[in-house]
Order: C-alpha cells, then sequence, then structure tokens
C-alpha cells in the first residue's frame, strides 16, 4: 500500500485527551503525518502538546475543557471548522479510572464520574460532531476503549470494564448507522501501556511494593515482553484515520501484545 494511503494531509481533527499519554501520541503523530489537531484536554499540559507540534511545523489549537460540558464540546467542533476549515477525524480519547477493592465498594459517586466521562462524554460529542464529520464526506471517528470490559474482566475495575464496554457498544450502533453518511466508527482496545494513567490512581490505595509485584505478574502474561508504548497505540488510531483504513468500520481492534489472546 502507498504511503500516500496513510497520509493524513488535508485533515483536521479533535483529539480528546491529549495533554499525555495516548492523547499525546495521538496529536502529534496526526501532526507529524500532515493533519492539523484540535488538542483537547481538562488540563493545561494541552498548551505544550499544541506548542510543540507548531514548534515542528505542524498545524495545532489548544482548547482547553471539560469533555462532559456541552458547550466546550461543541466549541472544540466549532474550533476545527473555524482554524482548519473542516473537521475529519474525532478521537474520543479522554477518560478516567477509578479503583475499588471490589465492585460491592464501588461507590456510587464513582460509577456516575466514570460514565459520565467515559461514555457519556464520548456519546455527547460524536453527536455534536455529526454534522461537521458528515459535511467532510469521509470521516471517521475513534473511541478508546479497553481490553478491560471487552475481551476481559480484571479485579478493581468494575465500573471502568463497564464503561469501556457501553463504548464498544456505542460504537458498533454508530458505525452501522452512519456508514451511508461518509462517516467510519472504530475502537481502539489497548492492554497495559507504559504511562500514569493506571499507576497515579493505584497508588492512592496500595503501596510501591504492590505496585511492581502486580506489574512484573502481568508484564510476564505478556507475550510480547513489554507494556505498549503510546506511540504504538497512535500509530493505530492514525491509521484508522486515514484512507488507509477506508474499509475498516465497526471494528474494536485490541492492541495488548498478546495478552487476551492466549
Amino acid at each position: 500500500m502507498s504511503g500516500q494511503a496513510t497520509s493524513l494531509r488535508g485533515r483536521a481533527c479533535i483529539v480528546t485527551g491529549a495533554g499525555s499519554g495516548i492523547g499525546r501520541a495521538a496529536a502529534m503523530m496526526i501532526a507529524e503525518r500532515g493533519g492539523s489537531v484540535v488538542v483537547a484536554d481538562v488540563s493545561d499540559s494541552g498548551a505544550e502538546v499544541a506548542a510543540e507540534i507548531m514548534e515542528r511545523g505542524g498545524q495545532a489549537v489548544f482548547a482547553q475543557g471539560d469533555v462532559c460540558d456541552s458547550s466546550y464540546a461543541q466549541e472544540l467542533v466549532d474550533t476545527s471548522v473555524a482554524q482548519f476549515g473542516s473537521l475529519d477525524g474525532l478521537v474520543n480519547n479522554a477518560g478516567i479510572l477509578r479503583l475499588a477493592d471490589s465492585f460491592e465498594l464501588t461507590t456510587d459517586e464513582h460509577v456516575a464520574e466514570t460514565m459520565r466521562v467515559n461514555f457519556q462524554a464520548v456519546f455527547s460529542l460524536s453527536r455534536l460532531a455529526l454534522p461537521a464529520l458528515e459535511a467532510s464526506g469521509s470521516a471517521s471517528i475513534v473511541n478508546t476503549a479497553s481490553m478491560v470490559g471487552f475481551r476481559i474482566g480484571m479485579p478493581g475495575h468494575a465500573i471502568y470494564g463497564a464503561s469501556k464496554a457501553a463504548v464498544v457498544g456505542l460504537s458498533m450502533t454508530m458505525a452501522i448507522e452512519l456508514a451511508g453518511r461518509g462517516v467510519r466508527v472504530n475502537c481502539i482496545a489497548p492492554g497495559v501501556v507504559g504511562t500514569n494513567f493506571y499507576v497515579d490512581e493505584y497508588l492512592k490505595e496500595h503501596s510501591r511494593a504492590e505496585l511492581e509485584a502486580g506489574s512484573a505478574s502481568t508484564l510476564s502474561a505478556i507475550p510480547l515482553g513489554t507494556y505498549a508504548a503510546p506511540t504504538q497505540i497512535a500509530e493505530v488510531i492514525a491509521f484508522l484515520i486515514s484512507d488507509a483504513a477506508s474499509y475498516v468500520t465497526g471494528q474494536t481492534l485490541v492492541i495488548d501484545g498478546g495478552y487476551t489472546g492466549i
């Protein structure tokens, strides 16, 4: 397949949760391949990502806010159209993790918060973005799910897994409904990624020694022998946005180093 198929030149994308981790890597990669990026994050770390993209000769604008706020979500869409002339890709990547030692110890507050950020914001932003995406004529939505809740369950992750399973289910229906309107919809389901996303949450209630013991056990169960780098996940996101994936919709791509495949 020619390199042109994976080029993102001329494509404008929103990436939520783009201030760190997978979102940052995705925003950087989209820009490196010629795309323009609305860097969206609740933290001001997104400003540094946008600045780095522009320093490297790419096009980016930072918009700070809470993806659960419908006015902010609309602002993201309007910013893409105003700054770059279109909206061709939406990467719903923002998410939170709340751990509990068992599902029965998961608080109602954590249930509501997790579903609001991990699921409802994906639904709401996708709906608000739809007119602009449809106007593109060849657009793509990529939703970040997880191997947890799609392929496997994991102790302590009851509501997180449930929220990601909901994203997978939503994405499949969206893909069917939007196929004739020029919008493809897919999910990625990462395994363990080398970021602080899990670490920071785990250490709220557990020791560093417990973390290291659990990490060693998990690592030994990954056939490829390493955690994923954020750039490895971003490669799949960039592919799904590009014309190289023009016949791919309604899919959830598991990126876990073989963890759930054996």
